[in-house]
């Protein structure tokens, strides 16, 4: 055999590979619906149409309802977060989220400057799409099998073939279809809460420094495309203590941006504690939909007004689907928090 057949024959052999795992891997790969990090949807959003992002941890999806905040003001918004997602993990999404989408504002929960790494940091990586954003964090954030399941997909997921489902091959194959909660995640549970308290701050110092320097590479990336990003924190019962709250105000203020603390209006957005939170740290569906509500109307202070580029049936839709899940929920007795049981 010619050497020419040979470098054609191990060309086919590439191609045939290339085309396998271009079609076994979506298909392998778990699909993601809620709990954040919901890229698969979010590629379906009609490009440019978004006015706000948000992006952070969990303290994001479950906190902020877009369909509330589009009927409040006609601003077309998206939840883009991850769990536990820690500020480097942010830093990428912002810039991939940006490859799709031109957003004046963004909004970035600023407690995954204080979470500690966890399992769920492969949660965040595995569902980015591949390119600069991923490969970046993969190299930088990851080790071990970790690292070689992102980097190798069929490594991860090979032996889930008897566990695939209809929607698997229909997702995997045509694609996710557009989110009906625009990447938040509707929580019905309820702790009831006695009373406010301290957060628990597991990192140290030195890792805090690390992921802190990625607030100016935020703002710098921010000022690069015309974008006006809002640091923030979730109005929660369990509070950040004085010291942790003075030390990420002033690494802000040192970049000229302020930290917008919604613990400061908490009274003013009538939160009941015995029925409006999930745990201590996030809301449910009651909460999340006060706090929408009083976003939405302080929007205007970072200049935040309707861009007009928005499917208004197909907000209606989410707004109509937000509403029946609630009205469902309403019906029925308080589900208490199984931690909480």
């Amino acid at each position: 055999m010619s050497l020419k057949k040979e470098l054609l024959g191990l060309f086919c052999l590439l191609l045939a590979l290339v085309l396998f795992c271009a079609v076994t891997v979506p298909v392998l790969t778990p699909k993601r619906h809620d709990y954040g990090a919901v890229w698969g949807m979010y590629e379906q959003e009609p490009a440019d149409s978004a006015d706000v992002l948000f992006f952070g941890s969990s303290l994001a999806y479950c906190d902020i309802v877009p369909s509330v905040i589009y009927e409040e003001t006609g601003v077309v918004s998206f939840v883009m977060a991850g769990p536990t997602q820690p500020l480097p993990v942010t830093y990428r999404y912002l810039r991939e989220a940006c490859k799709t989408q031109s957003p004046k504002t963004v909004f970035i929960e600023v407690t995954g400057l204080v979470l500690k790494r966890d399992r769920s940091l492969k949660v965040n990586l595995t569902f980015l799409p591949w390119g600069a954003e991923r490969l970046s964090l993969i190299l930088e954030e990851t080790q071990g099998s970790d690292r070689t399941g992102l980097l190798f997909p069929l490594y991860a997921y090979h032996d889930r073939w008897d566990e695939l489902s209809l929607r698997d091959l229909k997702e995997g194959i045509l694609g996710y279809e557009e989110d009906p909660l625009a990447g938040y995640t509707f929580l019905d549970e309820v702790m009831p809460i006695e009373d406010l308290s301290l957060r628990k701050v597991e990192v140290t110092a030195e890792e805090y420094e690390q992921d802190a320097v990625f607030l100016k590479k935020i703002v710098d990336f921010c000022e690069e495309q015309g974008i006006r990003p809002v640091f923030f924190l979730s109005p929660l019962p369990q509070r950040l203590s004085e010291e942790w709250h003075t030390r990420i105000t002033e690494d802000l203020e040192a970049l000229d941006q302020e930290l917008v603390d919604f613990n400061e209006d908490f009274e003013e957005m009538g939160f009941a504690l015995s029925t409006d939170f999930y745990d201590p740290r996030h809301l449910n569906y009651r909460g999340a939909e006060k706090f929408s509500r009083y976003l939405a109307q302080r929007l205007p202070e970072w200049g935040v007004s309707p861009g007009g580029k928005g499917d208004d049936s197909l907000w209606q839709w989410r707004a109509a689907h937000f509403d029946d899940l609630r009205k469902e929920a309403d019906s029925k007795p308080l589900r208490l928090n199984p931690a909480k049981e």
